[in-house]
């Protein structure tokens, strides 16, 4: 199990046991006020008690010293310790025994679990970097350079992707660590050297660096070029492409080869285009389709898919090669489930004539590869119904029936669970219902409760959170970043704009999908605000939890953050509920607090969009001012600028 996530995890189940009324009242007398408690605060001269226990948050706050927070902030305050000691004082008091932390004494620490994720980050890049310069540098890389030359990769790509090569001297790399205990594990753990032998595991291959969507190098595939001395040898002519194995940076289900290269033309074209090579991938960025990824040796997976979907893609296109390897993923029914259940605006193109995409590029060119995109592509229902009934002879009664229920068990994957009868997804459904009903000549009532029949049992089939087991999917995920105590000055505190956002965020956590499309991390001013803004990120898509309040206190370690949060949730319940006192998630089932939410975002997305379009406006007028431009060009932008204004 991952460190980190046994840290996460641990946390969660210190403050699960521990109830604060009473850890505070070990240390001050508390009585009852209303539906909570209050004591005098020891951390001021209090003549009349004004520290407040809040029993259903699990939080303190005394208002007058401005001081609040959790139960580890409470122990960190009152005992005067750092976080981790405030979590093994209240471990060994709730008799849970924590996961063993990194605690490094040095630079020859010997132990691996002590390799930290920052060194094994720093290993992938400073490995990726020696083979890069062998690329470009080394005579015994002559023939690769060539290679790439033939299919046409440029100088800019092979900058842009890093791509590299790795020698075939079984000791050239290791020569290259000048024989470091630490970096050699890192690269042990990461994957680069087989541990047997110590041999570099790509030696001899082209390579290609994957990097996850921050740029960092987590991983590398490396491809047997033609002619390769390595090509006569039995185990490396069975393997023309090897890819790293998945270690604690490479999740290869949660990773896109090209993805930091390609997120910010997702967010631009509102689109991403799935392919299944590096080279497809590399080559359609050189076509100028920039939205571009590829996976990693496995199948799309729902993972792949909110990564996209969180990048700004609206629509996802998986491009399948045109052979039969490329049809027979198209439908397995994992893919298609996948495709199905994820309710994203997904659909399929299968080239012609076998090519893959990198092929029909170069073949075609881009305007062709475009015209398919535009009249070849199928939306995900259509595709199932292609795949399904591709080889089956419908006039067949066995065939035909075993057909329809293979598309209706995929269909029934869709997340239709608390969707409006005009949701998009739900009308698609029903029409598909309707067009197998008329193509299988079956009575649509029957085909719908057939489908009906398979709804209930994939439901029943998807585990609930407390069926779930620890997973150990965890290892991609750090721990939360360190909050810096210089963050807390005046001027970093959020404005009025971005503390009614997450006063939002905190009073109902689902508000905050509105806001992912549009407000993005360059759009904040705080670093309070972007460090909550990043972690409802960690939330909800890397460790698959609502980025609710006691979620975000539980991932914060720093007190002053968990005291701001209180603050922010306290005076969201004031604006949201004056005078109510009831239960959270019944207030929020209210439709008046449903029309006055919508109303609320509304407005917040308005003003983030003019904040950003007066900062583009100074921008110009900036650059006007400047003298990067002639007076001509000068006098035109004014003119265009004007011409904004009057708009």
């Amino acid at each position: 199990m991952s460190q980190s996530y046994d840290q996460n995890s641990a946390k969660e189940r210190v403050r699960d046991a521990t109830d604060i009324v009473e850890l505070v009242g070990r240390y001050i007398p508390l009585q009852r006020q209303g539906r909570n408690y209050v004591g005098k605060c020891p951390w001021h001269d209090d003549t009349r008690p004004s520290l407040q226990i809040n029993p259903e948050r699990q939080t303190f706050k005394c208002w007058v010293c401005d001081i609040g927070g959790d139960v580890f902030a409470f122990v960190m305050k009152i005992e005067n310790v750092e976080f981790r000691e405030a979590l093994e004082i209240l471990a060994d008091k709730a008799g849970i025994t924590l996961p063993k932390f990194s605690r490094r004494s040095g630079a020859d620490e010997e132990d691996e679990s002590d390799i930290s994720r920052k060194h094994l980050f720093e290993a992938a890049d400073w490995v990726a970097k020696q083979y890069h310069t062998a690329l470009l540098q080394s005579e015994e890389a002559e023939p690769v350079r060539e290679y790439l030359d033939n299919r046409k990769v440029s100088a800019e790509a092979i900058s842009k992707f890093k791509i590299g090569y790795a020698p075939i001297d079984r000791n050239w790399l290791l020569d290259k660590t000048k024989k470091s205990p630490n970096l050699i594990k890192a690269l042990e753990r990461i994957g680069n050297f087989r541990q047997e032998k110590r041999a570099d595991f790509f030696r001899g291959r082209l390579i290609f660096p994957i990097r996850d969507e921050q740029g960092r190098t987590v991983a590398f595939g490396g491809r047997l070029v033609p002619g390769s001395a390595l090509s006569e040898d039995d185990w490396h002519k069975d393997r023309k492409y090897l890819n790293s194995p998945d270690s604690p940076l490479f999740p290869k289900h949660k990773i896109l080869y090209g993805l930091d290269t390609a997120k910010a033309h997702i967010k631009k074209v509102r689109r991403a285009l799935i392919m299944e090579g590096y080279t497809d991938c590399i080559t359609a960025h050189e076509f100028g389709f920039g939205e571009s990824v590829a996976v990693l040796g496995t199948a799309l997976s729902p993972e792949h898919i909110r990564l996209l979907t969180r990048m700004g893609a609206e629509k996802i296109i998986l491009m399948l090669d045109g052979d039969a390897a490329g049809q027979a993923k198209a439908e397995s029914d994992k893919v298609l489930i996948d495709f199905i259940s994820q309710g994203t605006d997904m659909a399929v193109l299968t080239l012609p004539k076998g090519l893959d995409p990198c092929d029909f590029l170069e073949q075609s060119g881009a305007e062709a590869l475009d015209e398919l995109l535009q009249t070849q592509t199928v939306d995900a229902l259509t595709h199932v119904v292609h795949a399904k009934t591709r080889r089956v002879d419908l006039n067949s009664i066995i065939g035909s029936t075993k057909a329809l229920d293979a598309i209706l068990h995929v269909i029934a994957h869709a997340p239709l669970k608390g969707t409006s009868p005009n949701d998009p997804i739900r009308l698609r459904i029903e029409t598909t219902l309707q067009q197998l009903a008329r193509q299988f000549g079956k009575k649509e009532d029957d085909v719908r409760r057939r489908w009906e029949e398979m709804r209930r049992k994939a439901e029943s089939r998807q585990p609930t959170d407390s069926s779930r087991q620890p997973v150990t999917e965890y290892d991609d995920i750090e721990e939360p970043a360190a909050v810096s105590p210089d963050i807390w000055t005046r001027g970093n505190i959020p404005g009025q704009l971005e503390r009614e956002m997450l006063e939002l965020w905190l009073i109902d956590p689902t508000s905050i999908y509105a806001f992912w499309a549009s407000v993005f991390p360059e759009h904040l001013a705080s670093p309070i605000t972007l460090l909550i803004y990043n972690q409802c990120n960690e939330l909800i898509e890397h460790m698959e939890k609502p980025a609710t309040f006691d979620n975000l206190m539980t991932a914060f370690d720093d007190p002053n953050m968990k005291n701001y949060l209180i603050e922010l949730e306290q005076s969201a319940r004031e604006k949201f509920f004056p005078d109510r006192d009831e239960n959270l998630n019944v207030l929020r089932e209210e439709s008046e607090f449903k029309e006055m939410k919508e109303q609320l975002t509304e407005q917040i997305l308005w003003a983030f969009a003019r904040q950003e379009e007066e900062r583009r406006r100074l921008a110009e007028l900036n650059r006007l001012r400047s003298d990067d431009l002639s007076d001509e060009e000068k006098t035109k932008q004014l003119l265009a600028l004007q011409q904004k204004l009057r708009g």
